[in-house]
């Protein structure tokens, strides 16, 4: 009887896996289209620079470049574009002259609020097509699942 319990919890463990992996990747979709209606179009080796620089403003291109995934040569190119789309700035660190920080400019800043602005508009418009009481149901799952990935990426480490 353990035997068959235990074969139905992992059976049941790959079935929401899976739903879970078919339902990030809808999302991941969404959120890749969500980057269409913003100016200017950026590729999402672009975005996630932005996105990592807004959250750690004054890093290096070899730190940005590790925290995106890319290689120092395409990091590179990327960030020489969105300098010249005049959405992230070069500047000399203040611990070490020497060393180049970058940060994003006001363009930089206002570019990414209207993406975020369309990923949650976008999200909206999903969560409303929702029973409200399944909605509850997902934002207390959400809480719990964000907890688990960080649990489980803290062990990868």
């Amino acid at each position: 009887m353990q035997r068959h319990s235990a074969e139905g919890t992992a059976k049941t463990l790959r079935q929401a896996a899976e739903q879970l992996a078919a339902a990030g990747e809808a999302i991941t979709a969404l959120m890749r289209d969500a980057a269409d209606p913003v100016e200017p179009r950026l590729s999402p080796g672009g975005l996630r620079v932005l996105s990592v620089v807004s959250v750690c403003p004054g890093r290096n291109l070899t730190t940005v470049a590790a925290a995106v995934g890319l290689g120092l040569p395409r990091a590179s190119r990327v960030c020489a574009a969105l300098e010249s789309a005049g959405l992230l700035l070069r500047r000399p660190a203040a611990a070490d002259r020497r060393e180049i920080g970058l940060r994003l400019s006001p363009e930089g800043e206002a570019f990414l609020e209207r993406f975020r602005a369309t990923r949650v508009d976008r999200m909206a418009a999903v969560l409303r097509r929702m029973p409200t009481d399944e909605r509850g149901a997902l934002v207390a799952a959400l809480g719990e699942l964000a907890v688990a990935v960080a649990a489980v990426g803290s062990e990868r480490s």
